[in-house]
C-alpha cells in the first residue's frame, strides 16, 4: 500500500470513529458546571422542564427513572471540585421542583469543597444520617455507600411550570 492509500485509509478510520461515537460524548458544554452549580446552590431560577431539556441535549437519554426523578450519566462532570457520576431532575409525577447530583465521595469532603469553591456554608441538620443545609436551601445528604447527594428542592405551589 502506498503512502497516499495509507492516508486515505487512516482518514476513513478516523471519520468512521467520529461518526460511530456515541451522540452524547464530549457534548458537555463549558457552562455546564456553572449552570448546574447555581441550580444546586438554589441560587438560580429553573424548572424541571428546563433541566429535562438541558440534560437531554447534553447528556442524552436518562439512565433510569427512580424516586420520582430521571437520572442521567453526568459523564464525569466536575461540580464545585467534586467529580460527579449522575445528575437528576424530578419527573412530572413529583410535586417537588428538584435538581440534584450524585457524587462518589463522603459528604464531609464534598461539603468542604463546595464551601471553599463557592463561598457559602452548610449547617448540620439533626437526624439519623448526615445532612447539611445552606442558607439558600441547598442540601447535602451523606449516603450509606459513602456517596453524597447534592440537591435543591422547591415545592410546586402551582405557580411554576
Amino acid at each position: 500500500m502506498n503512502a497516499a492509500m495509507k492516508r486515505i485509509a487512516c482518514s476513513t478510520v478516523v471519520m468512521a470513529a467520529f461518526v460511530l461515537a456515541p451522540a452524547h460524548a464530549a457534548k458537555i458544554p463549558s457552562h455546564f458546571s456553572d449552570q448546574l452549580e447555581a441550580a444546586l446552590s438554589c441560587r438560580s431560577e429553573w424548572s424541571p422542564a428546563y433541566w429535562h431539556s438541558y440534560f437531554g441535549t447534553y447528556l442524552g437519554a436518562p439512565l433510569r427513572r427512580w424516586g420520582n426523578a430521571d437520572w442521567y450519566d453526568a459523564q464525569g462532570a466536575e461540580l464545585a471540585g467534586n467529580a460527579t457520576t449522575e445528575v437528576f431532575v424530578n419527573d412530572d409525577a413529583s410535586t417537588a421542583l428538584m435538581v440534584g447530583a450524585l457524587i462518589p465521595a463522603k459528604v464531609e469532603g464534598v461539603r468542604q469543597q463546595i464551601e471553599q469553591r463557592l463561598g457559602y456554608a452548610f449547617v448540620a441538620l439533626p437526624g439519623p444520617y448526615p445532612r447539611y443545609l445552606s442558607k439558600f436551601g441547598s442540601v447535602l445528604v451523606g449516603l450509606s455507600n459513602e456517596q453524597t447527594k447534592w440537591y435543591c428542592a422547591r415545592w410546586n405551589l402551582g405557580n411554576r411550570p
